[in-house]
């Protein structure tokens, strides 16, 4: 936590409009950093701004929780002293509850039926497909998140405050990842010819993507690209052919889930003793793919080809 001056309360001994000012200046300024063109001096105390502010944050952000969950536990009180409990008898289809009850993991709230009559019930479905599919208007937008705030309590805003904080956090990410890169230490570069060199976001995937990009990706895109540096196939039942555009292609028999490179260098666990490990070689090309390093196609079951995605190219440029 950063050190208070001696004019500074401590959190809980803030007023409610003290506490707020005080989370609202800190996260003013995390978010008003300076242009990519400002000065080398200008960003660092700027940085130390913003560290300093986000060390205050938590504190300052669980207190104003505390005081939101006892605000809300008075008016819970109170709304049961005047209505009684006969609303919270309500028998409700067991489909409608499944519904909501996926519909708050989707959004990560824990949603109260109770909280919504019957048409508001019916009309935050209808807007949830229109909103995921994408076809909602800004306004269809407002109005499924305005009634998801009403279903789980939160006061309107909610969601607009949440992507504030999100957009605030990755600023601060950002950050954080640009004052460590700087300290990493720069090295020369003997390259031979064919060498593959990966960028270092690769591994910065391994931290961010939270299990969707693995080891195996890191080791099978290392190989992929040094198979078409090379063009020499370590798949099995594939090879290269030169596409209409004199670009290399990787054609491979059978649907792409059933790619796999040669036992030789992915023996797998099941037949060979002492394997370290295994690679679905299928999978971990489908993740590629979709990471716009490699472009698949399946023009028919029996063929898949495989070329270059933007990613590669940019990395395998020649001057």
């Amino acid at each position: 936590m950063a050190l208070r001056t001696r004019r500074e309360k401590a959190p809980e001994a803030m007023t409610d409009a003290e506490l707020k000012k005080r989370v609202s200046g800190a996260e003013r300024i995390i978010g008003d950093m300076p242009p990519a063109a400002a000065s080398a001096e200008e960003r660092e105390k700027a940085l130390t701004r913003a560290r300093a502010a986000a060390a205050d944050l938590p504190a300052l952000r669980a207190e104003m929780k505390t005081r939101e969950r006892f605000a809300r536990h008075r008016e819970t009180e109170t709304a049961m002293a005047r209505a009684g409990i006969e609303r919270g008898r309500e028998l409700l289809p067991p489909g409608v509850i499944e519904g909501f009850q996926r519909l708050g993991r989707d959004v990560g709230l824990r949603l109260d039926l109770k909280r919504l009559d019957s048409e508001e019930r019916s009309a935050v479905m209808k807007l949830r497909s229109r909103v995921r599919e994408g076809e909602g208007s800004a306004e269809d937008r407002d109005e499924f998140e305005a009634l998801l705030e009403k279903a789980a309590g939160k006061e309107p805003g909610f969601f607009d405050e949440r992507r504030k904080k999100a957009q605030m956090k990755k600023q601060l990410d950002e950050l954080k990842e640009e004052a460590h890169v700087a300290i990493l230490p720069r090295r020369p570069r003997y390259e031979e010819p064919g060498a593959v060199v990966l960028p270092r976001s690769v591994f910065a995937w391994l931290q961010a993507a939270k299990g969707q990009w693995t080891v195996a990706d890191v080791g099978t895109l290392s190989v992929v690209l040094s198979m078409f540096e090379e063009r020499r196939s370590l798949v099995d039942g594939a090879d290269f052919e030169q596409g209409e555009n004199g670009e290399s292609v990787l054609v491979g028999s059978g649907p792409l889930a059933k790619l796999a490179f040669e036992r030789r260098v992915n023996p797998h666990i099941n037949y060979a003793v002492g394997s370290t490990g295994w690679i679905d070689l299928g999978a971990s090309l489908k993740r590629l793919a979709a990471n716009g390093w490699l472009d698949i196609r399946e023009p028919a079951r029996s063929r898949v080809e495989i070329r270059l995605g933007d990613r590669a190219k940019t990395l395998l440029e020649r001057d």
